[in-house]
């Protein structure tokens, strides 16, 4: 029966490597043995985790500095273990939360000046604790603002208002490690796999588990994203067998998948990607040089191609997709983490030879604006997030979000006339500068000083009478004296200040050296999961090997019953020919016999013929 090849405008997406110059190199990646991406992208930065030796680290590198990083470039570095995952805020790009060993999870605002800094950034805005083990994933929500969920090996997931430093939830039933989480597109629901090999989403405010099924069979890791707007999701992971597989599950009813894709038998990880504009999931390996795409229509995954290489990848990150080449019709730009000193940037796209805007393959975006606060989220308010039509991207290239953006930002617009009333409320919800301006809040004690705008009254000195110039002479004389009182308080406090802060310094010392002895007893949990991964790999292999050895004893065992058969056969025969032979011997005996009297008569009949 002749196949019939299925129209999709997406069967020619190709990948294409980027230039070596275009790479970014001299990079020190940190590959642990956690299951995370090492890398993650927005329109502006680049950011790695780094391996720092000591404590943990992760880079933020610029875009234009592609290319051959400087040695002394600085690091974001306050954790006291391995940083194991970062993520670039969706609504400011120069924001960025990072989780690590450490237990604990960071929110960090790249400065202005990181290319000319020479020493590390060690002073993030929040941080954000409460976990008893190490913090595996850090994902932010895609509609609320400052919304974050944090993910731990301690079996809890945290939801977090960032602004505040505040936990509003914790979510928990998980039976073992959590192994990846996914916002729905709302960001109302929140998908998690857990090592206990169970799927489940969970109402983010309400803390209760609204779906939950058995996911992937195999032991080793497993990953989950929302398919867009639609009440789907894909997950990856290993069947009993270690077969690759990738499933397709309706988000109502978790009791079994829809569909269900079987890849390979290969050992690495599945990485999904999911591009809502296109319907379109990369799935990547661990391990491999190969991504495969599909196509999500009509409840199905249609494969359409895939992206090799020779050089296997690590690690992948997805830019946003208001940070895609409109104008070259690129559709999703993964960065590959080619080594631990190379992150590699591939861009797929569509082959069309017009020069103009394609609207067919580039639907409205998000728009890198919260469609509500985070308060109104906390109180139940729900809204989808709000988009920008890309033709302006088209028209005026990758778009900045957040304090560092400019004037220039198009506006955004609903994503659907349902959620109208949160693109009008938006501008007073758009209030970044105000989140932004929280930091500035630790530089208050300068405002501390402000007996000093006092002195203001001053500059009314010559439109004043005799008697209000006095007055104000002597207000200004209390003023002063007040203001030297406080700058004497000021220099106490600083004194003892600077005794808590030694104070604090030895204690931070001894902390220190009780966190390096953990750090160091960490190390090694960390090293037995991985060796513990590994002879799990070698114990199925060596059943799959003695599975194999018996079915080879078995066929051996049944030849060597045939082979006995047929010996018992011949043995047989062997006496038979036996017994016949010793009757032709006695024939023969008789016959020599017969033939000796023979002889004798005929010697005897010579003799007396002779007489």
């Amino acid at each position: 029966m002749a196949s019939v090849v299925r129209s999709s405008k997406f069967r020619h997406v190709y990948g294409t490597a980027y230039k070596r110059d275009e790479c970014f190199e001299n990079l020190r990646v940190a590959l642990s043995a956690w299951d995370t991406n090492y890398v993650t992208a927005n329109p502006k930065y680049v950011a790695v985790n780094w391996n720092a030796g000591g404590g943990g680290a992760f880079s933020v590198v610029p875009h234009r500095l592609a290319g051959k990083l400087q040695s002394e470039w600085p690091l974001f570095s306050a954790h006291a273990g391995a940083v194991l995952d970062t993520a670039f805020s969706p609504f400011d790009d120069d924001v960025i939360a990072s989780g690590a060993e450490d237990h604990k999870a960071m929110v960090w605002r790249v400065p202005a000046d990181l290319e000319e800094r020479e020493e590390n950034v060690t002073q993030p805005l929040a941080v954000l604790g409460g976990h008893g083990r190490k913090v595996g994933h850090v994902v932010w929500n895609p509609a609320a603002e400052g919304v974050l969920a944090v993910s731990s090996s301690d079996a809890t997931v945290r939801v977090w208002d960032v602004q505040r430093a505040q936990e509003r939830q914790a979510l928990g039933g998980f039976k073992d490690a959590v192994l990846s989480v996914a916002w729905s597109h709302d960001g109302s629901l929140l998908a998690a796999t857990c090592r206990d090999k169970r799927l489940r989403i969970f109402d983010a405010r309400a803390g209760a588990v609204v779906q939950e099924g058995p996911g992937h069979t195999g032991v080793k890791g497993s990953r989950v994203v929302w398919l867009g707007a639609e009440p789907r999701l894909a997950t990856t992971g290993f069947s009993r067998g270690s077969m690759r597989e990738v499933f397709l599950w309706d988000a109502g009813d978790l009791s079994k998948p829809m569909s269900r894709l079987d890849l390979d038998m290969s050992s690495g990880m599945l990485m999904p990607f999911y591009d809502a504009g296109t319907s379109m999931l990369y799935v990547a390996g661990k391990g491999d040089g190969n991504i495969r795409y599909y196509e999500y229509a009509d409840d199905k995954l249609y494969y359409l191609s895939e992206y090799q290489s020779p050089e296997p990848q690590s690690g992948l990150g997805a830019m946003p997709k208001r940070g895609v080449d409109v104008a070259k019709c690129e559709t999703m730009r993964l960065y590959k983490v080619s080594s631990d000193s190379l992150v590699e940037p591939i861009s797929f796209r569509v082959p069309r030879k017009a020069e103009t805007f394609q609207p067919d393959i580039y639907p409205p975006a998000p728009a890198g604006r919260p469609a509500v606060s985070a308060d109104d989220y906390f109180a139940g308010k729900t809204a989808a997030p709000l988009v920008v039509d890309m033709a302006t991207i088209y028209r005026d290239g990758p778009l900045v979000v957040g304090a560092g953006a400019g004037t220039s930002a198009p506006e955004p617009v609903a994503a659907t006339a349902s959620t109208a009333p949160a693109a009008v409320e938006k501008p007073a919800a758009v209030e970044k500068p105000a989140a932004v301006e929280k930091p500035a809040a630790v530089e208050k004690p300068a405002a501390a000083v402000k007996p000093a705008a006092a002195v203001k009254p001053a500059a009314a000195e010559p439109a004043a009478d005799p008697a209000e110039l006095a007055r104000l002479r002597n207000e200004l004389e209390r003023l002063q004296g007040a203001l030297a009182d406080a700058q004497r308080m000021a220099s106490s406090a600083e004194a003892r200040e600077k005794e808590a802060v030694e104070r604090s310094a030895q204690q931070a010392a001894a902390s220190e050296q009780a966190v390096r002895r953990l750090q160091e007893q960490l190390s090694a949990a960390s090293t037995a999961d991985g060796q513990l991964g590994a002879a799990e790999a070698r114990v199925r292999a060596a059943e799959q090997t003695a599975q194999a050895l018996r079915a080879e004893l078995d066929r051996a065992l049944g030849e060597a019953g045939e082979y006995k058969a047929q010996l018992a056969q011949a043995a047989a025969k062997a006496q038979e020919h036996e017994g016949r032979a010793a009757g032709l011997q006695k024939e023969l005996l008789a016959a020599v016999s017969a033939a000796n009297a023979l002889a004798l008569a005929a010697e005897k009949a010579v003799d007396s013929l002779q007489h």
